[in-house]
C-alpha cells in the first residue's frame, strides 16, 4: 500500500533494540514478561515441546534470542528516559523498570552468546536463583518456524545430564528469526495502546485504571511511534496481512467457527491450546498492527484500508474485530442458532401444561431453540404483536443483484392453535381475516428495515392458524367420561352431582359448542383447569403412546409433530428473503 512521506524514512536511524523498547511508556504494562519457565509452558500450550537446554540452543544460533537480560550488576549508563509504570501493575514489569533505570537491561541480540550464561539452577546456588531472561509474549509466534529446527534435535550428555544440541542453522532461517524478533519488539512496543482495545465492542484494560489509560492515549503519536520503531505503515499493513493468512490456514475449526470464537471474551480464548491457540495469537498480532495503521490512515500518513469483499476471501476477514455478521447470523450459520424455529401459540393452562408433555411422549429432545410454547390466555390477545416481536424477520445486508436479502436471525414460524371462539376465528373467514392481520403486522416491521417488496409466499410460511374441531381443548381431546372423572378428581363436591349427571352436563355443554367453564361457572367454587390438566395427562398420554402404534392421533401431538418437523426443516440452513417476482 503507498503511504505519504515513505521517503523521509531515509536517514533514519535502526530500530531501536528490545532494552529501549522495554523502556517506553507502559510496555509490558498489560502483559507481564515471561520467565524461561513461562515461555515453556506457553510454547507446551501451543503443542511445543521445549526446555532449558533447547532454549539456549535456540539463542546460541540466533533462532530464539531472549527479549532483555537483567544483570546482577550495572552494565550500562543508567537510562533516564524510563517512565514509571502505573502503581497497580505487576511485580515483573515494575522491576525491569526499575533495572533499567540502574542500568541493568540488556539486549541479548546486540552481543555475542556468553556460552557460560547459566539457563538452570546448578548445586550450591541460592534459593530463587533465577537466570535473568525475559521474553516477550509476541515471541512465541516463531514457535511455528522453529519445528524445522527442533526436528533435528539431539541429546547428549553434559555433566552427566541430557541436554539438548541443534546443529547449525541456514542462513535463511536466521533471518526469518530475526525478522520475526523485530516483529515481536514492533508488537510489545504497541501492546499498551492497542491491546485494550483488540475487541471492538468493549475495552478491556489489566492492572490500569481507565482514565490513566485514557490520558496515555490520548498522548499516544502514532507517527512518531513508527519512527520510534523504523516501522513505516506498509510494513505494519504487509505484516499484518502475513499474520491473517498464516491464521486463516493454521486455524483448525474452519472459518465458520472461527467466527463464532472471535467473539469470545478474552477469558474464553485463552482457554485455547494447540494450533487454534496459535491462530489467536496470530490474529491479536495482527490486530495490533492494523488497528496501528487505522491510526496512521487518521493522522493522514497513510491510505484507508481496502474495503473487505462480502462474498471472496480476503485477509482483512480474519481480523478478530471483523464483524461482517451479527452473532445471531454467526450462530445460524452454524444450526445452533438460540431463537426458536416455531413459536407454538396455545390459548389456555391444559393446552400450555400438556404441550411440553406431549413433546416428551412423542420422543423429542429438549431443545426451547427448535419450539417454544407461549401462553396466550385467550384468543383474543393481539396476535399480531406477538408475530411483530417473535416472527417478523430481522433483514441484514441486501444480496446485490440476486434479489434477496440476508436474515440476521433464522426464520420463526408463529403457529397457533386455540378454541374456535371470539372475534378471531370460528368460521374460515375469520381466520383467514386474523392471518391477513397478522402479515400486514409483519409487513409492517420490514417496512421499517426499508424492505417493501418481500415475496407473499416466502412470508405465507411463517404463520399458521389451526383451531380445534370442538369448541375447546377440552373437549377436543377427551370424553365426557374422561372429563368426569377428572373433574371429580380435583374437586370436592362437584356441586353435588353424581358422575352420571355431570357426565350429561358435559355432553350438553359439549353439544352447546360452549366452553367447558360453563359446566361449573354456577358451582360454589370452580375447578382449577390447571389441576385438571394434570388429572388427565395420564389419559391423554396413553392417547399419544397408541396413535405411535397406529391409534388416531390427538390433535395436540399432531400439531406437536407438525412444530417439530417445521423447526427441523429449518434448523440447519442460511435464510435469505426473497424478493416479489414481478
Amino acid at each position: 500500500m503507498d503511504e505519504r512521506g515513505a521517503s523521509e524514512a531515509e536517514g533514519r536511524r535502526g530500530p531501536p533494540s528490545s532494552a529501549e523498547i522495554a523502556s517506553l511508556p507502559w510496555v509490558f504494562s498489560q502483559v507481564a514478561p515471561l520467565t524461561t519457565s513461562d515461555f515453556i509452558r506457553e510454547a507446551q500450550r501451543r503443542g511445543l515441546a521445549l526446555d532449558d537446554s533447547i532454549l539456549r540452543e535456540l539463542w546460541r544460533h540466533r533462532l530464539l534470542v531472549p527479549f532483555v537480560r537483567v544483570h546482577s550488576r550495572r552494565v550500562a549508563p543508567p537510562s533516564r528516559t524510563v517512565i514509571s509504570l502505573p502503581t497497580e501493575c505487576g511485580t515483573r514489569a515494575s522491576e525491569l523498570r526499575r533495572d533499567l533505570k540502574l542500568g541493568r537491561v540488556t539486549d541479548p541480540d546486540t552481543s555475542d552468546f556468553n556460552r557460560r550464561h547459566k539457563f538452570t539452577p546448578q548445586p550450591g546456588m541460592r534459593p530463587g536463583w533465577w537466570n535473568g531472561l525475559f521474553y516477550s509474549t509476541y515471541q512465541l509466534l516463531a514457535l511455528p518456524q522453529l519445528r524445522v529446527n527442533l526436528a533435528k534435535r539431539r541429546l547428549r550428555i553434559r555433566d552427566r545430564r541430557p541436554v539438548s544440541w541443534l546443529p547449525k542453522p541456514d542462513a535463511a532461517q536466521v533471518q526469518q528469526a530475526t525478522d520475526l524478533r523485530q516483529l515481536a519488539q514492533t508488537l510489545t512496543a504497541l501492546e499498551a495502546r492497542y491491546l485494550p482495545v483488540i475487541d471492538p465492542e468493549w475495552i478491556h484494560l489489566r492492572n490500569l485504571y481507565p482514565q490513566e489509560w485514557r490520558d496515555y492515549r490520548e498522548g499516544f503519536d502514532p507517527v512518531a511511534m513508527g519512527q520510534e520503531l523504523a516501522v513505516t505503515a506498509e510494513t505494519a499493513y504487509d505484516r499484518a496481512q502475513r499474520l491473517l493468512i498464516d491464521a486463516h490456514h493454521a486455524d483448525p475449526v474452519g472459518t465458520r467457527w472461527s467466527l463464532l470464537m472471535r467473539r469470545a471474551p478474552e477469558a474464553s480464548l485463552n482457554q485455547l491450546e494447540g494450533v487454534a491457540l496459535l491462530a489467536f495469537d496470530y490474529r491479536t498480532a495482527a490486530e495490533i498492527l492494523l488497528r496501528f495503521y487505522e491510526d496512521l490512515v487518521e493522522r493522514g500518513v497513510a491510505t484507508p484500508l481496502p474495503e473487505v469483499p462480502r462474498m471472496a476471501w480476503h485477509p482483512l476477514q480474519e481480523r478478530l474485530s471483523y464483524r461482517q455478521d451479527t452473532l445471531d447470523q454467526n450462530l445460524m450459520d452454524l444450526g445452533i442458532s438460540p431463537h426458536p424455529r416455531v413459536i407454538l401459540a396455545v390459548e389456555g393452562e391444559a393446552e400450555a401444561d400438556h404441550a411440553p408433555r406431549v413433546w416428551r411422549a412423542l420422543g423429542y429432545p429438549p431443545a426451547p431453540e427448535l419450539v417454544r410454547v407461549l401462553k396466550l390466555g385467550g384468543v383474543t390477545r393481539d396476535l399480531e404483536k406477538v408475530a411483530a416481536v417473535a416472527v417478523a424477520p430481522l433483514v441484514g445486508d441486501r444480496m446485490e443483484g440476486q434479489g434477496a436479502w440476508w436474515l440476521i436471525k433464522p426464520p420463526t414460524r408463529l403457529m397457533v392453535a386455540v378454541d374456535p371462539e371470539g372475534p378471531y376465528f370460528g368460521t374460515l373467514e375469520k381466520i383467514a381475516a386474523t392471518r391477513k392481520k397478522i402479515l400486514d403486522e409483519i409487513r409492517s416491521v420490514l417496512r421499517a428495515q426499508g424492505v417493501t417488496t418481500a415475496a407473499s409466499a416466502e412470508l405465507d410460511e411463517l404463520v399458521e392458524l389451526r383451531t380445534w374441531s370442538e369448541s375447546c381443548y377440552e373437549f377436543e381431546h377427551f370424553t365426557d367420561v374422561e372429563l368426569a372423572e377428572g373433574i371429580m378428581a380435583v374437586h370436592e363436591t362437584i356441586d353435588g352431582l353424581s358422575k352420571s349427571d355431570l357426565t350429561q352436563l358435559l355432553g350438553e355443554t359439549r353439544r352447546l359448542r360452549k366452553d367447558i367453564k360453563g359446566v361449573w361457572s354456577r358451582w360454589e367454587y370452580k375447578v382449577s383447569k390447571t389441576k385438571l390438566a394434570e388429572a388427565l395427562w395420564p389419559i391423554l398420554e396413553t392417547k399419544v403412546e397408541q396413535a405411535q402404534k397406529g391409534a388416531p392421533e390427538p390433535a395436540i401431538s399432531a400439531v406437536i409433530r407438525s412444530a417439530y418437523g417445521v423447526a427441523q426443516r429449518w434448523r440447519y440452513h442460511p435464510f435469505v428473503l426473497r424478493e416479489q417476482d414481478d
